[in-house]
């Protein structure tokens, strides 16, 4: 028991959830679009969200041994330095288009971080949410594309429908968070109040569905799968704007790119 609470433990902090669901939501975008990610691509979605999230988390302490538990330290240190070598190995071998997408969303990770006060840091929370929402629309949606001509507007429908997506998953999080947030400028959450964002987070999700059903046909196979993810994903939401549950928003908030990605493929099978 004790190892299966460890195991937990460190699934949920070592942000190995988190490199799941980004590579999740990868892997659905491919799936609707017959345009599978390829490994060297998924390698470094699941990497590089590792090292980052780690590193904006851990920084400091893993460097000073400040951390409670020595094995976890030890555990992390070695899950993190790994996912940077895997980071760095794949990055070396994408075009020049998916490195200038990294840039971009490398600028806009570091802004978060360093640039507290600029318009992409973490003390704006009317654009904080934004800023990781682009990064990770950037990562999922349009990294995919490996030349110039990839991009069109099946390209760029997909990549706003994702951002959609993303943007509604972050509204449990930001509740959760409402009382804690002491920004320079509140959070969407804060600003708009809970009736409106629970509003919100719903209306985006029903544009995430649309523009995809927009995309890929309103028949078959398409339609049941987007509708019972979009079912799944409005309860999930739903319970996790009425809850400050740290545990309810990593483990099932987190998982639900995984869900719905487990929903697709098995609506798929059936039809």
């Amino acid at each position: 028991m004790a190892f299966l609470k460890h195991t937990l433990d460190f699934y949920l902090k070592s942000s190995i959830h988190v490199a799941l669901a980004v590579v999740a939501l990868s892997g659905f975008n491919g799936l609707f679009l017959n345009k599978t990610p390829d490994l060297n691509l998924l390698l470094f979605q699941f990497s590089s969200t590792i090292f980052y999230y780690n590193s904006l988390k851990y920084g400091q302490l893993l460097f000073k041994g400040t951390l409670r538990q020595p094995w976890f330290t030890v555990a992390l240190w070695i899950l993190t330095a790994l996912s940077l070598v895997v980071s760095l190995y794949t990055l070396i071998q994408f075009s020049l288009l998916q490195h200038l997408m990294v840039g971009i969303a490398l600028v806009l990770g570091l802004s978060y971080v360093f640039l507290p006060s600029s318009v992409f840091g973490r003390e704006n929370g009317t654009f904080k949410t934004l800023t990781v929402a682009l990064v990770w629309a950037i990562v999922t949606s349009a990294l995919n594309n490996e030349e110039f001509k990839d991009f069109n507007s099946t390209s760029v429908v997909q990549f706003i429908a994702t951002l959609c997506w993303i943007l509604a998953l972050m509204f449990p999080f930001e509740f959760r968070d409402r009382k804690g947030d002491q920004l320079r400028h509140p959070t969407l959450v804060q600003r708009f109040g809970l009736r409106t964002s629970r509003f919100l987070a719903q209306f985006l999700l029903a544009c995430w569905v649309l523009l995809f059903l927009i995309l890929v046909g309103f028949e078959g196979y398409y339609l049941v799968a987007l509708l019972s993810s979009y079912a799944i994903a409005t309860q999930v939401i739903a319970k996790g704007m009425r809850t400050s549950s740290l545990f309810y928003t990593e483990f099932w908030v987190e998982a639900l790119p995984v869900l719905v990605l487990f929903n697709c493929w098995l609506t798929r099978i059936i039809f």
